[in-house]
């Protein structure tokens, strides 16, 4: 019942965040969808979810300095509540986010390809939705099985920074002609629509917390992690920003063409040839698939950890020989894959891409509220509270809850979806997960399994950090 103890370092930290942020992939999939929503705005909801990324990556690392688990997030939740419906609710609900997510990027990995190709002239053939979806399922999951220092060094980082340069060339290519400092206003859309437009930027560039899961198989985890998340959130969110005004700024039709177009980077590519397209096409359908990488990861890695804990079947906590858990991954792409095909059916790719990516995005900044209103909690118990400590995660929690209360919207399919995975959560409580300690295990700076309490003495006799 052990991960790979120590075998990864800053590089594979930093793959991990990036995979998640996904900044390329989330100028097509999010971006995109948040235009339906804010218009050419969605400059400035992303402006503003980057900034409240950067308060919630403060927010974490405050964490992240001070204690590294396999479960990440609700392990922070359990550190400074103490209460353990609260840690297995955080833990479901990233199962749940991430899972959600996971399908999200599947529907636009089938649009992106069966529009990029439609502009080149090609059509898919009626079959291709299925095998497309199913490849969009598998080929992650596979990977998440193979040893992780390769999968994130090797394959991921460089992906993700290969989408960063992209990014970064499309905007400088739109400062060809005058800046735009009324993309940076709300500009008459309404609160409402800016919140679901915030709240799907926010998700994707916060993205660079899902290193937090590494803290067992991160060398030097406490250091390693929270310099992979800012490292991350510096490169992947500012680029993401910056592509996401050039997708605003390059776009030649009306603002009602944008909002409606399905995949307008492709059509601003093709502008300069099929071969940029295809470049952008191909690197594009890479990055939502890193991100499917990173979410399962992740996502397999809480599922081992509730496992650990006695608050899940002890089956989850099967690894492979090189210390990935087995049947926890093979778990989410089972969810994952539930999600694609019950809401696909019964709402049509585009219908449930829009809705699917909502649930996603309350799912995650619900279990946020949890550890972020903790870290104040968390840092007066080991007796290191300080103003910083207490007012930031105020602030980036309460920034949260604002998404959160903005983007339910009554009588609906979201709803409707939140009610039912809130009970499956109760139910495996009562059943399963009141019986374990979820959230009580962390790792101490030599990646040694110990308990919450254990770890908490050591840190009450340390000195403050300043």
């Amino acid at each position: 019942m052990r991960l790979s103890r120590g075998s990864i370092s800053l590089k594979e930290t930093y793959g991990q965040a990036m995979a998640v942020t996904a900044p390329l992939g989330s100028v097509v999939s999010t971006s995109t969808a948040a235009i339906l929503y804010a218009g050419h705005s969605v400059v400035f909801t992303t402006l503003l979810a980057l900034m409240g990324s950067a308060l919630w990556i403060y927010t974490l690392t405050s964490y992240t300095r001070r204690i590294a688990s396999a479960g990440g997030y609700y392990t922070f939740g359990y550190s400074a509540w103490r209460n353990k419906f609260l840690s297995f609710f955080e833990a479901l609900t990233e199962v749940f986010a991430y899972s959600f997510l996971n399908a999200v990027n599947v529907i636009t990995l089938y649009l992106l390809i069966n529009i990029g190709l439609g502009i080149l002239g090609f059509t898919l053939p009626w079959w291709s939705e299925g095998v497309i979806l199913a490849f969009g399922i598998l080929y992650p999951t596979l990977l998440s099985l193979t040893q992780i220092k390769k999968v994130l060094g090797y394959v991921v980082s460089v992906s993700a920074t290969a989408e960063v340069v992209l990014l970064v060339a499309l905007f400088l290519v739109s400062l060809r002609e005058p800046f735009h400092l009324e993309y940076l206003t709300p500009d008459g859309a309404s609160p409402n629509n800016i919140a679901q437009a915030f709240v799907l930027s926010m998700v994707s560039i916060s993205g660079a917390g899902a290193a937090t899961y590494l803290g067992e198989e991160a060398k030097k985890p406490m250091k390693t992690i929270t310099q992979g998340m800012w490292l991350s959130l510096l490169i992947g969110g500012l680029s993401m920003f910056l592509g996401t005004y050039a997708l605003v700024t390059l776009w030649g039709g009306s603002l009602s063409d944008l909002a409606n177009s399905p995949q307008p980077l492709l059509f601003e590519m093709y502008r300069y040839g099929s071969i940029p397209m295809f470049i952008a096409l191909v690197m594009s359908a890479n990055s939502l698939l890193a991100s499917n990488i990173g979410t399962t990861l992740g996502s397999a890695r809480i599922l081992f950890n509730l496992g650990r804990e006695g608050a899940a079947p002890r089956f989850l906590t099967n690894v492979t020989k090189s210390g990935e858990p087995l049947v926890s991954t093979l778990l989410v792409a089972l969810l994952s894959a539930l999600v694609v095909a019950l809401f696909t059916s019964v709402l049509g790719l585009s219908d449930a891409f829009a809705i699917v990516g909502v649930i996603t995005g309350i799912f995650w900044l619900m279990g946020r509220v949890i550890d972020g209103f903790g870290v104040p909690v968390f840092y007066a118990r080991i007796s290191q509270l300080s103003v910083y400590t207490l007012l930031i995660p105020i602030i980036a929690t309460s920034l949260n809850v604002w998404g959160i209360i903005q983007s339910i919207q009554p009588n609906s399919i979201s709803l409707f979806t939140l009610v039912a995975l809130l009970s499956v959560i109760v139910v495996w409580y009562s059943a399963k997960g009141r019986r374990g300690r979820p959230g009580s295990l962390v790792v101490d700076e030599e990646n040694r399994v110990i308990t919450i309490e254990e770890y908490m003495d050591r840190l009450k006799k340390k000195a403050p950090v300043t």
